[in-house]
């Protein structure tokens, strides 16, 4: 992978805060009208929100890789944006706004955190964002505010594209390190949202939701050459 290509691709699926969003089309009631998801975009939003604690932990770890750095660097700003854009819409239709005190008690929880192993770290990251993208293309789909619905859709189709370059890079990696096979298997087995991190309970798909979990099941096995276990299923599901 070449950091230009991906900054083309970046690029090329930019969508603007300020001018790709109809705030002033925003429909407060309908938007109140579904709490439950309202509480799925607050918490992703938190999420989202410590990716500046995240990205840097990532870059430490991964300063020998001029590409993973690279790409990293780019999507530090749009996990932000994530973060942004559900923040403000989340205060435009009046529903449990979020404050910098909230964000600032949820990041100095995890000061201490420090990934130790490249594989894991690219493991965990691609696949939480994989479901990331699965959860907020579902959450597109159920919405009923239509501007909600635009915003979850732009958000999921960056998390796919994120999705992808972890993949890419964990790929090269395992070709540099074979013997790290057997740790990307084990991360995946014993799977934990970066999420998890953060808030207690991840939004990221349905329980026992089989698609996305063959979906990554197909990731990991064109990537690793191996058949993944049973018990992969059993513990995604």
């Amino acid at each position: 992978m070449k950091y230009g290509d991906y900054l083309t691709t970046s690029e090329m699926t930019r969508w603007l805060l300020d001018t790709d969003i109809a705030w002033d089309a925003i429909q407060p009631a309908l938007a109140l009208a579904q709490p439950d998801l309202l509480n799925r975009v607050r918490d992703s939003a938190l999420i989202e929100s410590f990716f500046p604690i995240f990205t840097p932990r990532a870059l430490d770890l991964l300063w020998d890789n001029v590409t993973a750095t690279a790409l990293f660097s780019v999507q530090l700003y749009e996990s932000y944006k994530h973060f942004h854009v559900f923040a403000q819409y989340l205060e435009t239709v009046g529903y449990r706004p979020i404050c910098d005190a909230e964000v600032i008690a949820l990041r100095r929880r995890q000061l201490h955190w420090r990934p130790t192993d490249p594989a894991r770290l690219l493991t965990r990251y691609m696949m939480s964002e994989h479901f990331a993208a699965h959860h907020f293309f579902q959450d597109a789909r159920q919405a009923s505010e239509p501007v909600l619905q635009q915003i979850l859709h732009l958000v999921a189709r960056d998390e796919v594209r994120h999705c992808q370059f972890a993949l890419e890079l964990l790929e090269e990696h395992i070709e540099q390190h074979p013997e790290q096979v057997d740790d990307v298997l084990d991360e995946a087995a014993n799977f934990k949202h970066i999420g998890e991190l953060v808030v207690g309970e991840v939004p990221v798909s349905h329980r026992n939701d089989f698609s996305a979990i063959l979906g990554i099941n197909r990731k990991l096995q064109r990537i690793t050459g191996r058949r993944l276990s049973a018990r992969l299923e059993e513990v995604l599901a």
